[in-house]
């Protein structure tokens, strides 16, 4: 495994690569859950040449406490997205 902090510019260079999924960890100030936003399958469209959107083929929301935030993702991945 290798893990290394990129900024921006490197993100945007990395456009050529398949979106297997995105995950998007959100937390509720007013009640301390998490909240979970998970993509499968992303792809990108254009319009009108200067737009470009990310539609998935699948999402899903779960809402969660702090300690299941790791088994949400395990088992999101294993069943959903790497498949």
């Amino acid at each position: 495994m290798e893990i290394e902090e990129i900024g921006v510019g490197a993100r945007l260079g990395m456009r050529g690569l398949k979106n297997r999924g995105l995950v998007e960890i959100s937390e509720d100030p007013k009640t301390g859950d998490f909240i979970l936003v998970i993509s499968k399958g992303i792809r990108e469209k254009w319009y009108r040449k200067w737009l470009r959107i990310n539609l998935p083929e699948g999402m899903w929301r779960v809402k969660c406490s702090k300690e299941e935030v790791s088994e949400v993702v395990n088992k999101f991945l294993a069943e959903k997205i790497l498949t």
